[in-house]
């Protein structure tokens, strides 16, 4: 087992993407801190990382907000008395882009984008991953190392001039990983980022849905796929590939 010994925190955790990253470090011997604002989602992949013989620990948190993001690296270290890995997977389009009657806003230029809907979106996808760096890294560098996945989006990396504010805040999320990957460098810290395609999740099924028809749905990659990404840059990658995006492409 490749992370014997590690701890992991794995934010948005509690399904889709998230759940397979949390499971996937769990398999390689990691324990691992699951993070997400819905404690009876995170409870049951807390069991299933059990199951698998290692330490699973559900943690409920609002990653936009600084104290609970603060309580929540707290937490794992007086869990396991390390944070060896941090996963920055929380974030997403739904339900950020719709009105208060939960309608989707379809707008496309800027300037028809609600203010409203651009500040939930930049928190969501580009102040958490800060707020959880920002906590997070002191303690990987008492420890002279540590680990850091941020999960962007290909629609951060080819902007397709859709959904204002989200495809800014995945494009800005890699500007985030490329500066601190320069910047934590000399302390043994790696940051790298994984930049995944269309994925059948719940939430992307759940925003194509808005879109289009099932039958329509385009291909989608596997949780699972972004999933094995992360353990790339984790357990195989060279030790010095740092400020990098794996970007996904679907082959269905």
């Amino acid at each position: 087992m490749k992370l014997e010994g590690k701890s992991a925190i794995v934010t948005g955790g509690g399904r889709g993407i998230g759940r397979s990253i949390a499971l996937a470090l769990a398999n390689e011997g990691a324990d691992v801190v699951i993070s997400a604002r819905t404690q009876a989602e995170i409870d049951l992949v807390a069991s299933e990382i059990g199951r698998l013989g290692r330490r699973g620990v559900a943690v409920a948190a609002d990653v936009t907000r600084a104290d609970h993001v603060e309580q929540l690296a707290t937490r794992t270290h007086n869990e396991f008395g390390r944070i060896d890995v941090l996963v920055n997977n929380a974030g997403g389009i739904l339900p950020a882009v719709c009105d208060n009657s939960g309608e989707f806003e379809q707008s496309r230029g800027v300037w028809e984008v609600p203010e409203s809907s651009w500040d939930r979106l930049i928190e969501a996808n580009l102040k958490s991953v800060f707020l959880c760096m920002k906590a997070i890294i002191p303690y990987m560098i008492e420890q002279n190392h540590g680990d850091i996945i941020n999960i962007g989006s290909r629609m951060g990396r080819q902007i397709r001039g859709f959904c204002g504010g989200y495809a800014e805040a995945k494009h800005a999320v890699i500007a985030l990983t490329q500066n601190s990957a320069l910047q934590a460098a000399a302390f043994g810290i790696r940051v790298n980022a994984v930049s995944p395609g269309l994925v059948e999740s719940p939430g992307q099924k759940q925003f194509m849905a808005r879109l289009m028809p099932e039958e329509e749905f385009p291909p989608m990659d596997s949780a699972e796929s972004v999933a094995a990404a992360v353990l790339y840059l984790l357990c195989d990658a060279p030790k010095s590939m740092t400020g990098q995006s794996l970007d996904s492409f679907s082959l269905g």
